[in-house]
Parts: C-alpha cells; structure tokens; sequence
C-alpha cells in the first residue's frame, strides 16, 4: 500500500472513526483501526463488535493495501504534525508515514485480523436529512437508562410508519417521543430498538458532517445501517419488546404555562442547588396569575424560590420533580419558549415545545 493524502481529510475521517474504537477489549485489534485502499479512495474502519464505522476519504493510491494500527498512537502522530499533505506506504505490518520532515513508522496488525463490519445495504427503509435525525436523537437520547438492567429500557424505540418515524426512549421515571414526518417518502411499518449509547454517538458524529446530507437508513434482521457521504454507521439491535408507553401520555391537563426556557433553565438550575440533600427534589408551581414558581423545598442548607412571568391557562397547581429530569429536556430543546403542563401533585408533567408540535416529554412526580 502507498498513497498520499491531505493531513485535514485523513485528521476528520481519524476523529470520527475513533468514536467507537474499543479501548478495553480483549482482542487487542480492536484497539486498531483499519486502513485499506478501495477504488481509489482510503477506507478507515473501528469497531467495538457491538458498532462499526466506515469513513471514505479521498486520496492518492499508488499502491493497493490494507493494514491495521493502534488508534490512539496513529490519530496522536496525524494530528500533531505539520503541513498539508501526508504519505503512507506500507512495509510488511510496519506502516511508515512522512510528512515535511517529519517520518515515523507504526508497527500494525494484518488487517486478516480485523473483524468483518457486515454489508447491509440491501433493504433501504427510509431516508431523512441529517440535521432532522440528529435533533431526534438529542430529544430522545437522554430519557434511555443508564444501565442493562432491562436492556429494552437502555434503547431508543423506533417506530417506522409511512411518512411517519417516531423515536421514544423511558428510563421508567421519564419518557420522551420525536416523530419526524418524512414528506413524501413511503416506508414499511417496522418497530425495532437501537441501543440509546449508540443511537447518541451516532448523533456527535452527523454533528461533524453537513447538516444538509442526506442519511440513508438500512435494517438487516439484527442490524441497522445509517450511511451517509462517505460514512457507514453500523449498529446491533436489541431484542425485546418496548413497554406501551402510550398509555401513560396524558390526554389533557389541567394547567398549562408557557415560559422562557431559559429563564426555567436557571430556576431550576438554583433550586438544584439546594436540593441536593432531598434525592434534587423541587417544587413546581404554576400560578393562574401568570407566574411560575420554583423552589427547593428547604433542606438542611436553607431553600430558595424563583418567580418567573408565564402566560397560564387553568387553574393554580403544583408538583415536585427531579430537577436533573427537567434541566436534560431543557437542555436538548433549542426553541426559546416551552409549554409546561402540569395536573396536580399525583399526575406526570409534561413538557412541550411550542412550535415543533410533534415532540412532548414527560415526567413522572416525586412524592415528597
């Protein structure tokens, strides 16, 4: 293998491959990534066995070829040196690269080693803009739990539907539901369960590409592929069946507020402060008046209370909830105003966004 290459396309296709590189795996290959020619471009592939990445970049190929390096080390040396253009010749497993005056060489792994990253392309399900995906996943993603104790709980439900995709992930104590219309396009209806790690490493990597791309989406039996210019995002699906989340959406409630996000983001960021000692338990209260109030509670360290303007329909209620469940919602919603629904200390709370009316997270209380 020899080929040259521009410093830039070889550092991007590097960083975003190197995602999902294993570090801790007991195959030492799979701390490497795979470098090989194909039709005169350069492929760069990682996997972690449960993930695998495909990067195409443009390049020079003098010479055909394939090898493996450790990750780490190879994007380290790449991204520190000079100049515009780098080339890369392969010597027995020894990849020697040079760039300016600077020469090294890695000593790899044959690429015989590297496990196989499955070819899917075959059943085309659907396709959507980058930029749509990437916003369904930061909607959703943060709702999964956290650990494999139900492994069906640490994935993203998607439902596939005609026009409709719809995205939906509960940790039991929270849930949250995208539905992004396709327009014109057709799919087959199709339930399936992405693990959420995965579905939110997808999202930082689209994040690298233009946000005007088009994704293709593939499914196999086990695996969905979500390909891109130039990237293959491979990932295994988890098997089970996704609890009927339906059921716990509120059809109607009793108060509804809307207020500045940002101005709720620091009322309940303060009153977390506070309530630190009481499992971040505050206190939501929704003001008929045109107010809502936030407050810690007291605790042992004192308590607090915010007073923020709010246009409100319904009757004056109130609720507790985890703050950290609140500011994870905020965070990921970039509209500057939400709706806040809330039906009395018993009943879920229920976040909205005000123009895109196809998202809604909801919140179970805290019995103080």
């Amino acid at each position: 293998m020899k080929i040259t290459i521009l410093k830039e396309n070889l550092s991007k296709g590097l960083n975003v491959i190197g995602r999902i590189v294993s570090t801790r795996g007991s195959l030492e290959v799979l701390s490497n990534i795979l470098i090989k020619t194909d039709k005169g471009r350069v492929c760069l592939s990682a996997t972690n066995l449960e993930v695998g990445i495909n990067y195409m970049v443009g390049a020079k190929v003098e010479k055909e070829g394939a090898i493996t390096v450790p990750a780490r080390l190879f994007t380290e040396f790449i991204n520190s040196l000079p100049g515009e253009k780098i080339t890369l010749e392969l010597e027995g497993d020894t990849l020697h690269s040079k760039a300016d005056n600077y020469e090294a060489n890695i000593k790899g792994i044959s690429a015989d080693e590297f496990p196989l990253i499955p070819e899917i392309k075959t059943n085309k399900v659907f396709s959507l803009k980058n930029s749509a995906l990437r916003e369904a996943i930061n909607l959703v993603g943060f709702a999964a739990a956290m650990d494999d104790t139900r492994p069906v709980l640490a994935g993203v439900y998607m439902k596939i539907d005609g026009s409709k995709v719809t995205l939906a992930t509960t940790d039991s104590y929270r849930l949250a539901e995208k539905v992004i219309d396709l327009g014109n396009e057709k799919a087959k209806k199709t339930e399936i369960i992405i693990p959420a790690k995965t579905l939110l490493e997808l999202g930082r990597i689209l994040g690298e590409l233009d946000s005007n791309e088009v994704v293709k989406v593939y499914l196999s039996e086990s695996q969905i592929l979500f390909e891109a210019n130039g990237l293959d995002f491979i990932s295994r699906l988890i098997e089970g069946q996704f609890p009927n989340y339906k059921q716990i959406i509120p059809e109607n409630s009793d108060t509804k507020a809307k207020v500045s996000k940002d101005e709720l983001a620091s009322a309940v960021k303060i009153a977390s402060l506070f309530a630190r000692e009481n499992a971040n338990s505050i206190k939501v209260a929704v003001k008929s008046k045109g107010k809502v109030e936030v407050d810690s509670g007291g605790s042992q360290v004192g308590d607090n209370t915010a007073k923020i303007t709010a246009v409100v329909t319904g009757k004056d209620t109130e609720a507790s909830f985890n703050g950290k469940y609140i500011m994870d919602a905020l965070n990921a919603i970039r509209e500057s105003d939400i709706n806040l629904e809330i039906s009395g200390k018993l009943n879920p709370g229920v976040i909205k966004t005000t123009k895109d009316k196809n998202y809604i997270y909801i919140i179970m209380p805290l019995r103080n």
